[in-house]
């Protein structure tokens, strides 16, 4: 596989990791994207849901929003910034009124799109716009949200450390080469 196939097969495990709807399909994206993985299915679910969904306070809650905005909260202008870009870029929130558009997973579907139609389309037209969104809005709060997980002193957990190191790597080669097409 070459370089901009892995940096498309990597988005979309980590798109599919956080859109994921159950166990089966948690682990399914995670096995993708660690291999030789010795967790069990419950397990991963359960530290998923423990950093990133609930029913407690997450550690690290999966929204722009939340790293964003002054107070810690959801559906905020962050939000409502995204909802814009997201129909300049003509994307529809196939999770409408259930999850906000700042939410990673929708973010990272976003990402892989438009890196999508480049790659695999060869449609270089919309770089411009993925550009942007990498460098003007994923990157001004990723970091925030990995770091939040990695410095985590109250439960660790070597699956979600080895997703948010993946998330990480991503987005900090992304930015790296400035999103470029090789």
């Amino acid at each position: 596989m070459n370089t901009n196939s892995n940096r498309l097969k990597t988005a979309e495990n980590l798109r599919d990791i956080f859109l994921s709807n159950n166990s089966k399909e948690l682990f399914e994206a995670f096995s993708s994207l660690v291999q030789d993985t010795k967790i069990s299915e419950i397990k991963l679910e359960t530290e998923f849901n423990y950093f990133f969904i609930g029913p407690d306070t997450p550690i690290a809650p999966p929204y722009a929003s939340i790293y964003l905005d002054e107070e810690e909260a959801l559906m905020t202008k962050t939000t409502m910034q995204i909802r814009d870009l997201y129909e300049i870029m003509g994307f529809k929130n196939s999770l409408k009124d259930r999850v906000p558009e700042d939410f990673i997973g929708l973010e990272l579907d976003a990402y892989y799109q438009l890196l999508f139609i480049e790659i695999e389309k060869d449609i270089p037209y919309l770089k411009d716009l993925r550009t942007y969104f990498l460098c003007e809005h994923i990157n001004t709060w990723i970091f925030k949200f990995t770091n939040r997980v990695l410095e985590n002193k109250n439960k660790k957990s070597n699956a979600i450390n080895l997703i948010i190191k993946e998330l990480n790597s991503f987005f900090q080669n992304e930015l790296k080469i400035k999103g470029e097409i090789s």
